[in-house]
């Protein structure tokens, strides 16, 4: 019988938020390792790649299959998705970030307010440039939270 292989996990604490659904509070699986950057995976990577379904565990330890493209919302603790490495950009050009607080109406018509920072050259610094980068999912920190926001959801970002 052949060797059987497991990646390496990490159970993340989540709020997830679905069309027409209760807030439902989840456990997301992150590998120890990322694909494209040195350190854990983020839930953005998670959310960004290109599985269509997710496994998650709910409270009663059931495995739970979600839709990527159904969700609307998806929050963990900053730390999670905001990792050193981040600061080490900030921390090399803190003079080129842009910081924008943001009102995120969603097409259910909740508005999810959050400030979005991010890193982009000069000539394309605009929010309408960042977003329409190709990500599916928009970023934005909320009081300690990582909100992840389905950019197909969203029916309208607003500069504060």
């Amino acid at each position: 019988m052949g060797a059987t292989w497991t990646v390496p996990k990490r159970e993340v604490p989540a709020e997830v938020e679905l069309p027409g659904a209760p807030l439902v509070h989840l456990r997301i699986f992150l590998s120890v390792n990322a694909e494209s950057h040195s350190g854990f995976e983020r839930p953005s990577d998670l959310l960004n790649g290109p599985d269509a379904f997710l496994p998650a565990v709910d409270g009663r330890g059931e495995i739970v299959m979600l839709n990527r493209g159904c969700l609307m919302v998806l929050s963990v603790a900053a730390e999670h998705e905001f990792s050193g490495e981040v600061l080490t950009v900030q921390q090399m050009a803190p003079e080129d970030l842009t910081r924008a607080l943001v009102d995120v109406l969603l097409e259910d018509g909740k508005t999810v307010r959050g400030l979005l920072t991010y890193l982009l050259p000069a000539a394309h610094r605009r929010l309408q440039d960042f977003l329409n980068l190709p990500d599916r999912f928009l970023t934005i920190q909320d009081a300690g939270m990582a909100r992840l926001i389905n950019k197909r959801r969203i029916s309208r970002v607003t500069p504060v």
